[in-house]
């Protein structure tokens, strides 16, 4: 009797009596309205087969037979690894020495090959060397008497 109330409501509006059709499995009600309605309609092949035979989404996936899980038992690898013996060199490591940089003039020409080793001095002095301690052994290529 309810279906064919929904069957009229349906043919006089478009829309059936209330948008929650229920399951005829579990009778869990279902949204349907729209243009979810209207592919349902098709997919059934009519409003009156719908009604008669919609399932939910629930009893559709417990109908189907479930798969089963595959055991997979996988082989233990018994090979042995060769233990590898790595020969590292011995590093020399860096001795510190007390030296002061006017004490030793090829440290001095060694260092300021790439740069001025009192560059506040150099600065202060408007760009001269003027008084500097390292002038006689510099090679800083910025080096020049004021």
């Amino acid at each position: 009797m309810k279906n064919k109330e929904q069957l009229e409501s349906y043919k006089n509006s478009g829309k059936l009596l209330s948008p929650k059709l229920p399951c005829t499995k579990c009778q869990t009600p279902v949204t349907l309205f729209g243009s979810n309605l209207e592919n349902r309609i098709k997919k059934y092949g009519g409003l009156e087969n719908l009604l008669n035979t919609f399932t939910c989404r629930a009893c559709n996936s417990d109908a189907k037979p479930q798969r089963e899980k595959k055991i997979v038992i996988k082989a233990s690898k018994t090979e042995e690894k060769e233990e590898v013996v790595y020969v590292i060199p011995k590093m020399k490591g860096f001795i510190p020495t007390n030296a002061f940089l006017k004490d030793t003039p090829e440290l001095v020409q060694s260092m300021t090959n790439f740069s001025c080793v009192s560059p506040q001095l150099y600065l202060n002095n408007n760009r001269g060397c003027r008084g500097c301690v390292y002038f006689d052994n510099c090679n800083c290529a910025l080096k020049k008497a004021a």
